[in-house]
This record gives C-alpha cells, sequence and structure tokens, in this order.
C-alpha cells in the first residue's frame, strides 16, 4: 500500500479565504495536527466556479423538488454553472486519486448534512448536503466524507481514519482485477474491523461471498463494496470494539492459563470503560497471537493496521 494519504479537503478550512465575506474558516486540528500525516487537496467549488471574494451569499433553494443554486439578494441562479464547473472540479479530484473528503460543516456547498434547503412556499429549511457535496457522493459514492468539526470527536474521528485506510486498500484491490479469490482474502483480513462497526452486515458480507457462484465477478464487487462502506458507515465504539476483542481472545481458549485469562479480560473491560486506549489490550492479544501463532489474528488490520494507519489511529 501507499503510504501517502491523500484527502480532499474545503480550502476555507485550510485558511484559504475563499469564503463569500473574503474570510477563513481555518481549523487548526487539520492544519496543525491532521497536516503532519496527510496530504491535503484544497477545493472551493465556488471559486472554481469564476465567483468573486467577497461574493454575494448562496443559497439552496428547493423549487418544485429541483434544489437550484441562487444568491440571497439579487436572486441569480448559479445552477447550472455550477453542476458544470462541479463536473470539471470533480474530473480533476478523480485524478487526484482521493482516500477520503473533509468538508466545511453547514456551507452551502460543503456541508456534509447540515446545509439549508430553503422552501419557495414559506416552510422551514430543510437539512441535507451542500450542493458540491451532492454531486460527490454522486461522482465516489464509497467515499469515506467527514465534517471538519465532527473530526473533534475522538470515536467520529477515528472511524473515519479506519475508512479512508479501508478505502484506500479496497481502490487497490480493484486495480488488481476483479478476481474472487482476492476479494475473499481482502474479506478475511478486514473481518475483525466491520464486526466492530457492523456485526449484522459482517454477517450479510459473509453470506454474499457464500453465495458469489451465482454472481457475476462485476455484480459481486459491486455489491460488496456497497454493502461494506454502508456497515463501515455505523461508527465503531469501544463496546463494539471490546465485543471484537472478546472474540479474538476465544482464540486462545486452550493455551492460556486461567490467569491470563483474566489479566486480558481485565484489560478489554478497563478500555470498554474508558480507562485505557485501545492500543492496551490489542497490543496484549497481538503478543498471544505471535506466541500461539494465530495466523487469522495475525492477518487482521483491527489488530494490526499498516504503520500509517497505526500512527494516525494513536497520534491524530
Amino acid at each position: 500500500m501507499s503510504e501517502t494519504i491523500n484527502i480532499g479537503v474545503s480550502a476555507c478550512t485550510l485558511g484559504e479565504k475563499v469564503r463569500c465575506n473574503g474570510t477563513h474558516s481555518l481549523d487548526t486540528y487539520l492544519t496543525e495536527t491532521l497536516a503532519k500525516y496527510v496530504k491535503f487537496t484544497p477545493a472551493c467549488p465556488e471559486v472554481a466556479c469564476g465567483m468573486n471574494i467577497p461574493r454575494e451569499r448562496l443559497r439552496q433553494v428547493d423549487c418544485a423538488d429541483d434544489v437550484r443554486l441562487i444568491t440571497a439578494q439579487s436572486a441569480e441562479d448559479w445552477t447550472d454553472r455550477m453542476h458544470a464547473s462541479n463536473d470539471v472540479l470533480l474530473d480533476s479530484l478523480g485524478e487526484e486519486k482521493l482516500d477520503g473528503f473533509i468538508l466545511k460543516r453547514e456551507a452551502t456547498s460543503c456541508a456534509l448534512s447540515q446545509g439549508k434547503i430553503h422552501s419557495t412556499k414559506g416552510k422551514a429549511p430543510r437539512l441535507g448536503p451542500g450542493f458540491f457535496t451532492q454531486r460527490l457522493m454522486q461522482r465516489f459514492p464509497l467515499l469515506p466524507l467527514e465534517a471538519n468539526q465532527r473530526l473533534q470527536n475522538p470515536i467520529i474521528r477515528e472511524n473515519f481514519i479506519r475508512r479512508i485506510f479501508v478505502y484506500k486498500r479496497w481502490c487497490e484491490l480493484l486495480e488488481k482485477g476483479m478476481q474472487i479469490g482476492q476479494l475473499v482474502d481482502f474479506h478475511t483480513r478486514h473481518k475483525m474491523l466491520i464486526r466492530a462497526h457492523d456485526l449484522n452486515g459482517y454477517r450479510q458480507l459473509g453470506k454474499l461471498l457464500g453465495e458469489s457462484s451465482i454472481f457475476n465477478n462485476e455484480e459481486i464487487f459491486d455489491t460488496y463494496g456497497e454493502m461494506l462502506f454502508k456497515s463501515l458507515l455505523l461508527t465503531s465504539t469501544p463496546r463494539k470494539n471490546s465485543d471484537v476483542l472478546m472474540h479474538a481472545m476465544g482464540y486462545f481458549k486452550d493455551e492460556l492459563s486461567s490467569d491470563d485469562k483474566s489479566e486480558l479480560s481485565t484489560m478489554i473491560n478497563t478500555y470498554k470503560s474508558g480507562k485505557t486506549p485501545l492500543l492496551v489490550p490489542v497490543t496484549m492479544i497481538n503478543h498471544h497471537a505471535r506466541k500461539y501463532e494465530k495466523t487469522y489474528l495475525q492477518l487482521q488490520f483491527f489488530l494490526n493496521p499498516n504503520p500509517a494507519e497505526l500512527k494516525m489511529l494513536y497520534h491524530v
């Protein structure tokens, strides 16, 4: 796997003065912490469309179920120009081979889910994705997305980091060609990670692979990818992670002494209660996996992320 992680990002959050009033929305977590571990590819859909800085504020307006992009004061309609510009911008971003995208919360163009969509019938605005975000999701439906402010939450941040690395491995798998054997190997190495997010989705993916002979390769890859990233959208929590760790502990039921079992169980419960980081019980399980040659556990990305992922999970 390439060590470079390429993340698209709303340009204003990196300090670029591209907002409608000529200011920025600098996010110091992105610029001072995350930037040490990833390459950022900034984008501002409004500037890319040719809008001035400063400029009149835009609003998304629901016109008979057709969301239009209209200026707040002069009511100038930018919809068609923005669609054409977004297509060019998304082509450019596609060439960058992004591993994820961090969006400006509540922005008209870049909101993840908190963008206001105004009504022409006097109703209160509803919330939804920004105008650019909607096209981004259509063009790259599996690409991990997150709002910048939500990354302050450590559980959400860990979830996003996990997803961008799974997505990177998924794209590298597709580049090798759609071979069922390689998909089975991919699934096997991600089993515990998927289980930590969505136990039901984990079971459904296993069933899908078990029935793979009735699908053509392209169909099963498409279905698997859609189901996988839908499962990963469910947040992995300390409780879910602890359940997976206890499952891993079961692989040593015939080798560990009662004292060792008690020690590991205590470590897992201490993590579950928030008193120690996940790395503590994971390190102990990895120790036993090496000692007792549990190959399946040693292959799990949940327990053994690659170095770049490990660094981001425990240092970002």
